[in-house]
């Protein structure tokens, strides 16, 4: 077989977990791992409904929700850490494998009142009182919280909060939570130039080569006056403001747990504010992702579907874009519908289907009011039993592409408009299949063979490096296309790894195993009617035509969780092109989501 882009550059996109199965499975391995929050407002402790409708991975409140107001008194402390000890043996006892216990990375709330509670041993920890772990101003004026009310923000670089925070994280560890994922790990929008921001600013700059003069590097009126006159500098620092707590507070959990899992809220709470939240409220996932183990993100409006005026929404062109800038670690995704916490059964399993087809895993909110409860869970297990039972298909596996996307996440600084995020999404609508691959991996290309087509948004944006590794890439034969221009689609190749005919509402994702053309197919022709309400419109008769590894294709098997979409053996045609087999097949019905595995 020969080398291709696939095969050389996926070491830099290793989206999969390992492919180990059964009782000893990676726990986070595509489609062995099925997550979940497990409270909703006044509906908390739900590890048993998340359990019942196939997730494993619970993220729990434990004492993390406590840890908001400064903690209840000892007694009650104690009797909170038992219960929450209690609830989580329980959930494991039910099939629940991981379960990730919160923690808010920022948030005071109630601050007059929030050491009410501290023994002096407690207090002694600690140089100052709770008022000055506050995020503040240029003047050094505590800042108030972007979420009103009594939330006050606490700044994560300030080694008084850090000590606070080790303390829940300790809390949560011990009562046998398996990691941490730490909600709003969030800068201000005007920035913190409170002493310890300064402080590390200056260090920041060192780091990057900028001379500090000595006597500004040990004031913080004077650094708080270099942050103001290098703005790109400083927007620069406040993006590495939550990696650095990050990094800190996962080994401090590993210290109590070797295995603890650290993970955060990456926001995002749409795709087109990938650039945008950077620079206002400091969320870097490309930084971020460095030092967490799985990368979380909570999409408030990317939730699969068709609406009613026909728009199709589709998440699959942000994953790889997630993916490009992750580093490997496993991505996961809650995406919803206009906010609305509660998603329909068929959209729901869609959005399960569509992140394990991108390499992915979902992430549910099985917090459902009790009348719907026992509905809900028997409409959602079928999907999560399928991937379970499927999972060597979905592990291990490489993508099929016609072309590599480039993401110079570094414009976040420049721009809030990420126009590459058009890019791919045009790709996904044409079913175009492709990579994405950051600055960070560009110069990987090189060893590539096939395909070699390379998509940029323009010269005029390339860095000085990154223009040297596009010559190179040219001079190796490589075609690279500028989005920036009209009619660039057209300039993809023509002999596409798969074409989907008459279907506007069916995505493809195409990936390879040994021997095995693996095709996803996703339906998105599904319509919310309500929270707990959708309809769904099958796709007949989708004829699909992919391109396949050279041996000649024996057979073409569907699979799906629909009992009413088509299953078993197709009917197909090979037609040879140019050294490769072309499998013409047709998909009499598709529900929701269908895998063709073609041998």
């Amino acid at each position: 077989m020969k080398t291709t882009l696939c095969t050389c550059i996926l070491s830099l996109v290793a989206l999969t977990a390992a492919p180990v199965f059964g009782g000893d499975a990676n726990p986070l391995a595509i489609g062995v791992a099925g997550h979940a929050f497990d409270h909703l407002g006044g509906i908390p402790e739900q590890a048993s409904a998340a359990a019942a409708s196939g997730s494993t991975i619970i993220y729990a409140s434990g004492i993390g929700a406590l840890g908001y107001d400064g903690l209840p008194a000892v007694d009650a402390l104690k009797a909170a850490n038992t219960e929450s000890s209690a609830y989580v043996s329980k959930a494991k006892a039910n099939g629940i494998r991981l379960a990730i216990g919160y923690v808010c990375a920022t948030s005071i709330v109630k601050l007059e009142r929030f050491d009410r509670n501290w023994t002096a041993e407690f207090r002694s920890q600690f140089s100052s009182p709770p008022e000055k772990w506050l995020q503040q101003d240029r003047e050094g004026k505590p800042l108030p919280s972007w979420y009103g009310g009594e939330y006050r923000p606490a700044c994560m670089s300030n080694p008084d909060w850090r000590t606070y925070e080790k303390f829940i994280v300790r809390q949560q560890l011990e009562a046998g939570h398996d990691g941490i994922f730490f909600d709003n790990p969030t800068v201000h929008p005007q920035g913190c130039y409170c002493e310890h921001c300064m402080k590390k600013f200056g260090l920041f700059l060192e780091r990057e080569g900028i001379k500090v003069d000595g006597a500004a590097a040990d004031s913080a009126k004077s650094l708080r006056q270099l942050a103001v006159s290098r703005p790109k500098d400083f927007m620069r620092f406040r993006g590495s403001v939550a990696s650095d707590f990050l990094a800190e507070l996962r080994a401090f959990a590993r210290t109590i747990n070797k295995d603890a899992l650290i993970t955060c809220n990456n926001s995002l709470n749409s795709a087109d504010v990938l650039f945008s939240q950077c620079r206002t409220y400091g969320y870097n996932i490309h930084a971020m992702s460095q030092v967490e183990d799985l990368v979380v993100v909570e999409d408030m409006a990317g939730q699969p579907r068709t609406l009613v005026d026909g728009t199709v929404v589709e998440y699959g062109p942000v994953y790889e874009l997630l993916h490009g800038i992750s580093h490997g670690k496993p991505v996961v995704t809650v995406t919803l519908a206009d906010g609305d916490y509660h998603t329909p059964a068929n959209l729901t399993r869609l959005a399960m289907a569509e992140a394990a087809a991108h390499g992915a895993s979902y992430l549910a909110w099985p917090t459902w009011p009790e009348n719907v409860r026992a509905k809900m869970i028997a409409a959602i297990r079928p999907e999560a039993d399928f991937l379970r039972a499927h999972a060597e298909l979905l592990n291990g596996t490489k993508p099929r592409t016609d072309a590599v996307v480039f993401l110079p996440y570094r414009r976040w600084v420049e721009t809030s408009d990420c126009q590459v995020l058009k890019t791919v999404q045009a790709l996904g609508r044409a079913n175009v299949q492709f990579q994405v691959v950051c600055e960070d991996d560009l110069e990987k290309l090189f060893i590539a063979v096939s395909p070699r087509i390379l998509i940029i948004e323009s010269r005029e944006i390339l860095s000085e490096s990154e223009r040297s590794a596009v010559q190179k890439l040219e001079g190796k034969g490589w075609q690279v296309i500028s989005s920036n221009r009209d009619n660039w689609i057209g300039k993809s190749p023509k002999q596409r790894v798969i074409a989907v005919d008459g279907h506007a509402t069916v995505r493809a994702v195409v990936r390879e195993q040994e021997r095995k053309t693996i095709v996803h197919l996703l339906n998105l022709n599904v319509q919310k009617d309500s929270s707990f309400d959708d309809r769904v419109t099958p796709a007949l008769n989708v004829r699909v035509r992919v391109r396949c590894a050279s041996a000649r294709p024996t057979s073409v098997k569907a699979l799906s969780a629909d009992g009413d979409s088509s299953q078993g053996a197709l009917q197909f045609k090979v037609i040879a092109e140019n050294d490769a087999a072309f499998v013409d097949v047709i998909v009499p019905r598709v529900s929701l989501s269908t895998i063709l595995v073609i041998e």
